[in-house]
């Protein structure tokens, strides 16, 4: 080297990073054979250093440092930094990595590695995504690799508080650190070239969030679609984001910010949770000890407020956090976000919004904070009364005002979550297999009905019934009681082959009046016996208006009506008893004269069909209520327990909250079904269409019982 001068000249000129190759090799032999030089070398990069230090700080906005600078010179002190730090980063002495921006273009950027490797980067903006306090998210074009990023750079506003650089500079690092699948992945960190300001690479995954999910389901839910897989869909979305939390908090990350806004959802599905600038991180975690994590990034104590911001978002907000009980803030704090995220897909508002608005008009945010951290967590279902009760549970948990008694863990509460979804399925296939089963129910009641009209068709066509009205007409047919005792035989052998017929009989009408002239019944005490009734037991009366509408009919034609009625001997005065008897009655004519004569009838017991239809076919139903068209309980019964005659006769609201809806379904459509829960189904049976039909109401897995409510007037 030539002298001292030019080694000096050269020592000046290494800290701007411009020497060529060749000088920094004379430079590094210099150095290594001269003491005095090496210690010239060193005293001048402390004061680079020190200079440095003190124009990024002054650059910062901390005025101490530099009280007498214009506006023009901080100005043109913060270019020289930047100009600078790009310097230093392309000669690998720089301490931190700059990518520089030019307008709205990433221009060529380098940073050189200890192993002498050099990376570049180039991307170019293409439009604004969103924009918040701290920074702006643009979407931008990655030119060396083809693809779409977001980039994110701070605002100008923000760009003049120094604290705001420190959180920026933090939510990148815990960023960075957190790999998971649903984290935002980073791919660059650095500063603009001209503004000096920073800015991070990441993945770009759409605009699409948890917001927009939410909204669909609740779309399609109010419009009465099947919404089944929408809300599969988002739970296994809310199960991501509880696993993805539960890693950061393994790793002593708090989000502290948790809302379905920062949850994005691409097209394919996949679940990635945004925002990490609220952060709080804890000392001991695996991140504080994981290589490179900066000490502000690790103080848990940073980022309590910025610019006067609260920490979280009011209307997702844990109570310890509207209290301002920063120490209090944990891993169950974030459960609580969590248990709010599900109140909002439940429910499609977030927890607090109720308590936002008064009189229509938006309370003082000291006020809400207040009302949050000293109010009980509001239920789900007191928004939608038909949200499942097991998921309800599960969020009043997540979300209990007090944190030591909610969750413990992010991963506890997605198990629960999993769990109610595998039970659904079960409880789905089960209420699927119940609900074929009740219409199988309503397909053989209905079934049952036809053969009642088959029968008493039937039995209105027999030769006895035509000898019979022979002998009646003569008055002097001896042979007239053995025609009876004929007859009487084939009745009770109907009977006997049919265990749901109570009873049937042949009546003569004259004058207004009926007369029974063959009767055949069960025992009113043993089911299984059949028995004649004699002749000086035989009903007779007047005629009922029941019974007219039966005469007025063609032959072979039939009239089905409540045996209350038609007013018979076995079942009273007309509309007085309880209709548990179905009657089918058919004209009979006079096959010489072709005049009318009288009537069959058929009584059949509605109880006996139903019981002997639920033994036979009822699996997967535990309880079974029949109504009336009064909505009275005539029949309720228990897999187990069997029949429970203490209900009957009793309003079916005593027994299910949700009866008016169940109601207003069965009348509409016929049939309700329960697409939430997967616990009630009901069916309409018409058995006398447009004039009596039964509601049939089944139970899944729960018991029915009863509970005082007032009356409520019904018809179905």
């Amino acid at each position: 080297m030539a002298s001292d001068r030019d080694a000096s000249e050269l020592v000046s000129r290494s800290f701007s990073g411009i020497l060529t190759s060749k000088q920094s090799g004379d430079l590094t032999e210099a150095v290594e054979q001269s003491v005095p030089l090496r210690n010239y070398a060193k005293l001048s990069g402390m004061i680079q250093d020190s200079v440095s230090d003190i124009a990024m700080r002054a650059a910062a906005g901390d005025d101490s440092l530099a009280p007498g600078l214009s506006a023009d010179a901080k100005d043109r002190m913060r270019r020289s930094v930047s100009q600078e730090q790009l310097k230093r980063s392309r000669s690998g002495m720089g301490i931190s990595r700059t990518l520089g921006l030019e307008s709205s273009t990433v221009a060529d950027n380098r940073s050189t590695t200890e192993t002498g490797r050099t990376m570049s980067s180039e991307f170019t903006f293409v439009r604004k995504l969103g924009e918040g306090g701290l920074g702006t998210v643009w979407l931008a074009r990655d030119v060396k690799l083809k693809r779409l990023v977001a980039v994110k750079e701070m605002n100008a506003d923000a760009a003049e508080i120094p604290r705001a650089w420190a959180r920026f500079h933090r939510e990148a690092e815990i960023t960075g650190h957190l790999e998971h699948p649903s984290v935002v992945p980073l791919y660059q960190f650095g500063t603009d070239s001209r503004t000096g300001q920073p800015f991070y690479a990441m993945r770009f995954v759409g605009k699409r969030t948890l917001v927009n999910a939410i909204l669909e389901y609740h779309e399609r839910l109010n419009a009465g679609k099947d919404v089944s897989m929408d809300l599969h869909n988002l739970l296994t979305a809310f199960i991501s984001v509880c696993q993805a939390i539960a890693y950061a908090h393994s790793r002593g990350v708090i989000h502290r910010d948790l809302k379905p806004e920062n949850v994005a959802i691409d097209n394919f599905g996949q679940v990635i949770v945004l925002d990490w600038g609220l952060a709080k991180t804890s000392t001991e975690s695996e991140m504080g000890a994981f290589g490179g994590i900066s000490g502000m990034a690790s103080d848990p104590d940073f980022g309590k407020t910025v610019a006067g911001e609260v920490i979280g978002t009011p209307l997702y907000m844990a109570p310890e956090q509207a209290a301002g009980n920063l120490d209090n803030i944990d891993e169950r704090t974030d459960v609580y976000g969590l248990g709010a995220i599900l109140f909002s897909m439940l429910t499609g508002s977030a927890p607090h919004q109720a308590s936002s608005i008064r009189d229509g008009q938006p309370v003082r945010i000291h006020e809400l904070l207040k009302s949050i951290s000293e109010n009980p967590s509001p239920s789900p279902r007191s928004y939608r009364p038909n949200i499942p009760s097991g998921l309800e549970a599960i969020c009043l948990r997540a979300m209990e005002r007090h944190s030591h008694s909610r969750y413990a863990s992010a991963m506890d509460l997605a198990e629960d979550v999993q769990k109610w979804m595998a039970g659904r399925s079960q409880r789905r296939e089960q209420y699927d297999n119940a609900r074929s089963e009740g219409r199988e129910l309503r397909t053989s009641l209905q079934s049952s009905v036809r053969d009642l009209e088959r029968n008493v068709r039937f039995m209105a066509s027999i030769p006895p019934i035509q000898e019979i009205v022979d002998g009646v007409r003569k008055h002097t047919n001896v042979e007239l009681p053995a025609w009876r005792e004929r007859l009487s035989l084939i009745f009770q052998g109907l009977l006997r082959a049919n265990c749901d017929f109570s009873s049937v009989s042949f009546c003569e009408v004259a004058d207004g009046q009926w007369r029974e002239l063959v009767r055949v019944e069960r025992h009113s005490t043993d089911y299984s016996s059949v028995r004649a009734i004699p002749g000086s037991r035989l009903a007779s009366g007047p005629l009922t208006s029941c019974m007219q509408t039966a005469l007025d009919l063609n032959p072979e034609e039939v009239h089905l009506a409540l045996s209350a009625d038609c007013g018979t001997k076995s079942t009273g005065t007309p509309g007085k008893s309880k209709p548990s008897m179905l009657s089918a009655g058919v004209p009979v004519y006079d096959s010489r004269t072709e005049e009318l004569f009288g009537f069959v009838r058929i009584e059949a017991s509605l109880d006996r069909l139903i019981e002997s239809e639920m033994r036979d076919r009822l699996k997967s139903t535990a309880d079974l209520v029949v109504l009336d068209n009064d909505c009275s309980i005539i029949l309720h019964m228990n897999r187990t327990a069997g029949r429970i005659r203490q209900s009957e006769g009793r309003p079916m609201t005593e027994f299910l909250s949700d009866w008016p809806e169940v109601r207003s379904a069965l009348k509409n459509s016929g049939e309700f079904y329960d697409e939430h829960n997967h616990a009630i189904h009901a069916t309409r049976v018409d058995l006398i269409p447009g004039r009596y039909s039964l509601a049939i109401v089944q139970s899944v897995a729960d018991r029915l019982t009863p509970r005082p409510v007032r009356p409520e007037s019904c018809r179905i």
